[in-house]
């Protein structure tokens, strides 16, 4: 092969290498794209998530999440995920619910990723991938206190590129049936929505800056006409692509919420924090 052929099918490998990068980059800590993990690769990601701020006293909640994910097929992916949870509360009171002091590190399950990309995002004019995650808790995710939990998280998304890739845009809807009971309690049906969204812009090789948004609720007894609350979230996210990593940075602090503690719209702080704030750090193999 001369040296000018040479050149071309580098050329060719390195702008296919690229494409491969794009088709699975995921620049948002809370919102889904549509893209899929190439078939054979790997990729590991550890997500800690940390949430502060009720209505008074002391509160941190940590989630850690352990993801190893698989690319089966060019279009089909499976990740196994492990979890831990650390609570710290002092004198710690919500909206309308005060919480016990708690001090306390636990392992909180594990749950199972099924995913299938439907259409490409990057060949075709909309990406859309459905998902699903049945799994199992041991750890109340509020306080802390310990229950039995399974959970079966579904979701569909829709994501859109524009400008040769360097706009990405999300949509996800979720919909999560949750089975639970607690230690002195019999079992009960939690039906969880979520709508989240976000827009990422590349603006150099390796970094994008975007906006995310979401809106959550939960329905008593998995009854319609029970919403439990209703929360709007929204802030930055900041994504960045290195050698042999990757990095995801989101801040999501509460806007709006109901009901507050004075029953109107303010800011929820029984079921959700004033701040929330992802890191994402992974690498592919």
């Amino acid at each position: 092969m001369n040296s000018t052929a040479y050149r071309q099918v580098s050329i060719l490998a390195a702008l296919f290498a690229t494409a491969t990068l794009l088709a699975h980059e995921e620049p948002f800590g809370y919102s889904r794209g549509a893209q899929s993990e190439a078939q054979g690769e790997w990729e590991l990601t550890q997500w800690s998530t940390a949430r502060t701020g009720k209505e008074s006293g002391r509160y941190w909640g940590l989630d850690l999440n352990t993801e190893l994910e698989y690319g089966v097929t060019d279009r089909f992916q499976t990740a196994l995920y492990l979890n831990t949870a650390y609570h710290l509360l002092e004198n710690s009171h919500g909206s309308s619910e005060s919480f016990e002091d708690r001090n306390q590190f636990g392992i909180n399950g594990a749950s199972f990723e099924l995913k299938y990309q439907l259409l490409n995002p990057i060949h075709d004019q909309w990406g859309f991938a459905v998902y699903f995650e049945p799994g199992y808790g041991s750890i109340e995710g509020v306080d802390g206190s310990r229950h039995d939990e399974y959970e079966l998280e579904t979701k569909l998304i829709l994501q859109k590129n524009f400008f040769d890739d360097r706009l990405i845009s999300v949509f996800n809807y979720t919909l999560e049936p949750e089975f639970e009971r607690g230690s002195d309690s019999p079992w009960s049906t939690h039906l969880k929505m979520e709508w989240t969204a976000g827009t990422s812009w590349k603006f150099s090789s390796r970094w994008r800056v975007g906006v995310e948004a979401r809106l959550a609720t939960e329905f008593e007894d998995a009854d319609l006409q029970r919403a439990e609350y209703l929360v709007l979230s929204a802030g930055p996210t900041v994504h960045y692509t290195g050698d042999h990593f990757f990095a995801t940075l989101t801040v999501l602090p509460q806007v709006i919420g109901w009901p507050d503690a004075r029953g109107v719209a303010g800011l929820h702080l029984d079921e959700k924090e004033k701040m929330e704030v992802r890191l994402k750090v992974g690498t592919e193999f």
